[in-house]
């Protein structure tokens, strides 16, 4: 992996917007205001240098403030319609500074990375790139991203979760970005089918394996996932068995290109079981719709988990945001089951993050630090929550929250759930690999698994690897 670096545009445009120092103290004036305090004693009291000094100080903030201009808000990386709580933040910033236009450049999932950092490198840079946290270091190692340490209110950063904001910090405790939320990996269920067949939530391979069996029995698939284009929901299930069987830190240490996965190492063969696993699941017509379940879309794997086809669905935790609505059953939850129970879960927690890009200019920095205060405000995080997401600030207090985000966020603080055990955050090749291949290779015949560990061993030698 490429250490992290320092951009020399990022220390001059930090320089560049940095708010005046205090002017010193002054001599305190002679007809001083009474107080409250000074009518009950008879006495007056008079300012200190250092009240004044104060005063002025904030005058001067407040006049510097005002004397700021600002750019067009430009968000790089939302893919589609941009979250309302997005455009809810943008509108609170527009409220106190009509003349600001709002922009989102189309891309898309793919796209994204490429479109931000194409901008960037032609001089002209988004206001705002929106991306994965735990991939933004393949922005801020390239020196692309402005160090907000130092621009963002510092009670607001306090609030933020540290779990959340570990992939944004340097080496030297820079912030390069701000997550607004964040999802992980997960397994929802159909709460209606697992009573009617009294099904109690699996820990182990064997216990899902049997409840997909009976389930077929009627009829009714195992499980669905979005495999076209997010099977890194299934590849979840190495991360446990590789802290487990082969040491803690394993599963960070392949994700991060570390660690050899090549076929007879010690991950390879953790990970190989874990493919081979669910090739049986797939064989056996577990895998909804069967036959071309490795290329099943997102809208037909959550629109066969609503219609109750399936029972069980990977999927990633955001996504209740569309399975509540659709759903006309409680949705339960749990963590991957392990090959074994005394092996414990694990997951990767992916933060949704904003960053400003380091050669920014001046009136874009304005702007975009008014945007990051937005979202890090109460109100909008009570958005986030309104749509069924995780919110980064952990000191508000929420209301109307569902009782399967309850859970959800439960889970999140009580269980293993770490930043950056997906491999994809390795290279933009190992993304598109783990999130479009990594099962479906094998399970098709396209590559045997140990080819399907070569290819990956491959990618991540040709990322840097050692």
């Amino acid at each position: 992996m490429i250490k992290k670096g320092f951009s020399a545009v990022t220390a001059i445009l930090m320089a560049a917007t940095l708010t005046l120092a205090g002017c010193g103290g002054s001599k305190a004036p002679e007809n001083a205001p009474v107080t409250e305090a000074s009518q009950e004693t008879g006495t007056q009291e008079k300012e200190t240098p250092q009240a004044e000094e104060s005063q002025t100080t904030e005058k001067e903030a407040e006049e510097a403030q005002e004397d700021k201009t600002y750019g067009k808000l430009t968000i790089s990386g939302a893919t589609g319609n941009p979250d309302q709580y997005m455009v809810d933040a943008a509108a609170m910033v527009t409220g106190e500074h009509p003349e600001i236009e709002v922009e989102y450049p189309p891309c898309d999932t793919n796209t994204r990375e490429q479109v931000i950092k194409t901008a960037i490198a032609a001089g002209d840079p988004p206001t705002l790139g929106y991306y994965w946290g735990t991939r933004v270091n393949s922005f801020y190692d390239n020196g692309m991203c402005l160090d907000l340490a130092d621009l963002i209110d510092p009670e607001l950063l306090a609030g933020i979760n540290e779990q959340m904001l570990a992939p944004c910090k340097g080496d030297n405790g820079e912030i390069y970005a701000i997550p607004v939320k964040c999802v992980y990996h997960t397994c929802y269920y159909n709460t209606e089918i697992f009573d009617r067949y009294g099904f109690e939530e699996p820990r182990t391979w064997d216990e899902m394996t049997e409840i997909f069996q009976k389930l077929k029995e009627d009829d009714i698939f195992g499980f669905s996932t979005n495999s076209a284009s997010m099977q890194d929901c299934l590849y979840g299930i190495t991360y446990g068995e590789l802290d487990a069987k082969v040491g803690p830190g394993t599963a960070y240490g392949v994700a991060n290109g570390d660690v050899s996965v090549a076929p007879g190492t010690d991950a390879g063969n953790v990970i190989a079981d874990c493919i081979k696993q669910v090739q049986e699941w797939y064989e056996a017509g577990y895998w909804y719709p069967g036959d071309g379940g490795i290329n099943c879309s997102p809208d037909d794997a959550n629109a066969a988990f609503a219609q109750g086809r399936c029972a069980v669905i990977f999927n990633f935790s955001g996504s209740l945001g569309t399975l509540v609505p659709s759903c006309d059953f409680e949705i339960g939850t749990f963590l991957k089951p392990t090959s074994d129970a005394s092996i414990e879960s694990e997951e990767n927690t992916e933060p949704d993050v904003f960053f400003i890009p380091s050669n920014a200019s001046p009136e874009q920095i304005n702007t975009g630090v008014a945007f990051l205060e937005a979202i890090l405000s109460q109100e909008i995080q009570q958005a986030v929550v309104g749509g069924n997401q995780i919110p980064s600030m952990t000191t508000y207090e929420y209301t109307d929250m569902s009782p399967i985000l309850e859970e959800v966020i439960d889970i999140f603080n009580t269980s293993r759930i770490e930043a950056g055990l997906n491999p994809t955050r390795t290279s933009s090749e190992m993304q598109t690999f783990i999130k479009q291949q990594i099962f479906a290779a094998p399970c098709s015949g396209q590559m045997t698994i140990d080819q399907t560990l070569e290819e990956m061993e491959r990618i991540r030698l040709a990322a840097g690897g050692q």
